[in-house]
């Protein structure tokens, strides 16, 4: 699967990969516009749509078999994988509609907290502090206590004491 997989275009590789981070599917509406042109070329049979790689339904694509999945996954080289599910949740964040982001809050925290370790901006880190309590709050209203405790712990950390003390506002 990864040979046929690297025998495609690399825009639609990145494309994969984008969409291998996020999981088995996604929202068409919370793909960037680089994933939508993949859509129309499909109908060019050259992307992973005529393949019959992806699927297109309900509007989400979805990964035909996990292997597929799986295998776009593992196309991303280990030690990079962090900056990966960082920039796919920054792309996640910027794309979603401010008024949607809260449906799409599991979606947009899980990538970026993946790939935390990487920020270095405090105002950034701040704000994924932010959106982690928003999960949190999300979580424990549907009586997900663990993934609240989850998102709780993951915000906390990324606050300094510069935040405990007042200092950002």
């Amino acid at each position: 699967m990864v040979n046929k997989l690297n025998r495609l275009p690399v825009t639609t590789q990145r494309a994969m990969q984008y969409l291998a981070c996020i999981g088995n599917s996604a929202k068409r509406a919370h793909c960037p516009p680089f994933l939508k042109s993949q859509n129309r070329r499909s109908k060019q049979n050259c992307g992973p749509l005529h393949q019959e790689l992806l699927v297109r339904s309900e509007g989400c694509y979805r990964f035909v078999h996990d292997r597929i999945q799986e295998a776009a996954y593992s196309l991303i080289p280990e030690h990079v994988r962090a900056e990966a599910h960082l920039r796919t949740g920054r792309l996640l964040h910027a794309h979603i509609p401010p008024e949607k982001r809260e449906e799409a809050i599991f979606e947009i925290v899980s990538q970026l907290n993946r790939g935390s370790g990487l920020i270095t901006s405090e105002d950034e880190r701040f704000q994924l502090a932010e959106l982690n309590l928003i999960a949190g709050k999300r979580a424990k209203a549907s009586g997900a206590y663990a993934s609240a405790l989850h998102y709780g712990i993951a915000g906390q950390a990324l606050l300094t004491d510069e935040c405990w003390s007042g200092g950002m506002t």
